[in-house]
């Protein structure tokens, strides 16, 4: 509980164009455009002869270099502009000379103090270059901060909306489901770093440069990972937190991942807040004859204690996790090699990985602005760039219909190389995955060597039959109506 799964949604055909729609009380309706695919940056090629295809680094060359200053592979929306010049001062949060976006984090939350802080210094990075780029056509943006100290989300958007805010962009909210009913009410559009609760993963009025829908799963790693260690996915056992945010990841695994061949047994959940002695989990892995272990929830201390007494009990299994086990703090912490045999899947281009035009931008920019570059910081600079996009294509007529409209047209999007490519605009998550490992103080990759292993055919695995995903009321489009009847 003192940092949920940041989930990178590394997680059929619907349309989705009703996600920008207004919400009831909300007076303009969305514009309804057609689909535009962004240019693609990867190079696709076959891996060994298999269905599986390789996708290059993002930031593979394309026939055409980008007009003026870059990030990645993709121009900086950011510019002067005459856009005040036709502001009649109506839509919210926005003027002549400026526009403002609410964004915050869990960092006040007194069990961990800082969480998901990483997604709000990247948002201050991003803008103060968009800004010294001349704003969004020369209107500077300007930044209203709620801290939700996770469980006072309910607080944190009734004060965003509350404020003279014209969208909801980069925040890292964990609690996000509380959030829900309020932002509809209202009718604040967000383009978030992430998603938690289904509810919020379907919304209407959001779009997010990864998304994680409720009723999709990006099943790569579970192919590769079925196909890499076929005699591990015969009886899988998941252990997370008893939490409601962590076994929805759960859930959601075990609802998808059979498709790829695993078969699941036992569903263990440890104390939120941690165990005494991991003990008794080891035993119950042990008698269950488990081949793996799927595990949903952090890295410290939990999984390092868990990996911990396992090693002291001799179970000797590997652990498959998501990507929210990619930090510095973690690796660090593995001075033992209990967690050599962790293994998550991940959609990014990591940090580390500075070869890449889009991740050496990203870090030029958090290093010159006293930050730590992350995994968390990297995806909210996806979603401020998918908003900055949106909102630099309307031009002087900067209204939150107009930017909703041109999200919803996205439906290829790399954060300019960032990550693989998703489809923000009908709310699909990567057909791409990498596999990586914990190896002693550090991070490498498994599979494949490079770039991404992609197939997208197969590759996103649908959700049903889960408790938490009726509950949202899924219409026809895929947007959530529990709280918004449409």
């Amino acid at each position: 509980m003192l940092a949920l799964p940041v989930v990178i949604a590394l997680a059929a055909a619907a349309c989705g164009s009703d996600r920008q729609a207004a919400a009831p009380d909300t007076t303009a309706a969305a514009a309804e455009t057609t689909a535009a695919a962004a240019v693609e940056t990867t190079a696709a090629a076959t891996d060994g002869g298999t269905d599986t295809t390789v996708a290059a680094a993002a930031d593979t060359t394309v026939a055409a270099e980008p007009e003026g200053e870059t990030f990645g592979d993709l121009t900086w929306p950011c510019g002067p502009g005459d856009g005040a010049n036709t502001d009649d001062g109506s839509e919210k949060g926005v003027t002549p000379e400026s526009v403002t976006l609410a964004y915050g984090d869990d960092a006040g939350f007194v069990a961990a103090p800082g969480l998901n802080k990483e997604a709000t210094d990247s948002m201050n990075a991003m803008v103060a270059k968009c800004n010294e780029l001349g704003g969004i056509n020369g209107r500077t943006i300007e930044l209203n901060y709620y801290d939700a100290k996770l469980f006072e989300v309910k607080a944190a958007i009734q004060a965003a909306c509350d404020g003279d805010n014209f969208f909801l962009v980069g925040q890292g909210w964990a609690g996000d489901g509380d959030q829900e009913e309020t932002r509809i009410a209202c009718g604040l559009p967000s383009v978030p770093t992430y998603s938690v609760s289904l509810v919020f993963a379907n919304a209407p009025l959001m779009f997010q440069g990864v998304p994680n829908p409720g009723d999709e799963v990006p099943g790569g790693f579970y192919y590769q990972i079925a196909e890499l260690f076929p005699e591990d996915v015969t009886n899988v056992v998941t252990l997370g937190g008893d939490f409601p945010a962590t076994q929805i990841t759960i859930s959601k695994a075990r609802a998808a991942a059979p498709a790829a061949g695993w078969t699941f047994g036992a569903n263990l959940k440890h104390n939120p807040g941690g165990e005494t002695d991991w003990t008794p989990f080891v035993k119950q892995v042990q008698d269950a004859n488990a081949t793996a272990i799927l595990w949903a929830g952090t890295c410290l201390p939990n999984l390092q204690l868990f990996a911990r007494t396992m090693k002291q009990n001799g179970l000797d299994l590997r652990i498959y996790t998501d990507a929210n086990h990619y930090e510095a703090k973690c690796a660090a912490a593995n001075t033992d090699g209990a967690m050599d045999n962790v293994y998550m899947r991940m959609g990014f281009n990591t940090p580390q990985e500075t070869e890449v035009k889009a991740v050496a931008d990203y870090a030029a920019l958090i290093e010159a602005s006293g930050g730590e570059t992350s995994l968390l910081g990297e995806q909210a600079a996806s979603s401020f760039l998918l908003w900055a996009t949106a909102a630099s294509e309307c031009g002087a007529a900067l209204t939150r219909d107009c930017v909703l409209g041109n999200l919803a047209t996205v439906t290829s999007w790399t954060g300019g190389g960032l990550h693989a490519e998703t489809n923000p605009g009908e709310n699909h998550p990567p057909s791409c995955n990498v596999v990586w490992k914990l190896a002693g103080m550090g991070y490498e990759r498994v599979d494949p060597a490079e770039g991404f292993a992609c197939d997208e055919e197969k590759y996103i695995l649908p959700v049903a039959g889960i408790p938490e995903l009726d509950a949202i009321l899924l219409d026809a489009d895929r947007i959530a109506r529990q709280y918004d009847a449409g």
